[in-house]
């Protein structure tokens, strides 16, 4: 999924169609993790435009709907770039090699990033590939052999 971008041409339809299928959750407190969720399933992420969404729906101050956003790792606050992949640097997915698989993959051109703790840890060491799709127990051979297929070479 290319991720929400509130300047491009289709910014009002996905913040609608989000906004409408936010109308299906009751506006109560103990959805906002749900509507987090939701919002990503729709957006990618969360913007601004979202999280004010959210807010104003359950009735919830903005202030707190923002903090208790930053609280969660696996939430995004930041747009994601298109095309990347993640690689978690939790302390299970550490533990498990993330760091050389990282400065394995690094050698290999493309796009390639780290992300907070996904709480996967029975699968580590994950990372999530251009596509979303989460790959779990990984080597450092394994994943370059999926990033260079993944990439035609």
């Amino acid at each position: 999924m290319i991720p929400f971008d509130a300047t491009a041409d289709d910014a009002g339809d996905r913040l609608a169609n989000f906004e409408k299928q936010l109308l299906t959750l009751p506006s109560r407190k103990s959805y906002l993790l749900p509507a987090f969720h939701m919002a990503q399933q729709y957006l990618d992420w969360l913007p601004r435009e979202s999280i004010l969404v959210i807010a104003s729906h359950l009735r919830i101050p903005l202030s707190e709907v923002y903090a208790t956003a930053t609280a969660y790792s696996e939430l995004r606050l930041e747009k994601p770039e298109y095309g990347a992949w993640y690689m978690c640097t939790g302390v299970a997915c550490e533990a498990a090699g993330a760091q050389r698989i990282i400065a394995a993959i690094e050698t290999v051109p493309g796009k390639f990033g780290r992300t907070d703790c996904q709480f996967l840890c029975s699968l580590a060491p994950i990372c999530t590939d251009h596509r979303g799709r989460i790959l779990g127990r990984l080597t450092e051979n394994r994943v370059r052999a999926i990033f260079l297929e993944d990439r035609g070479d």
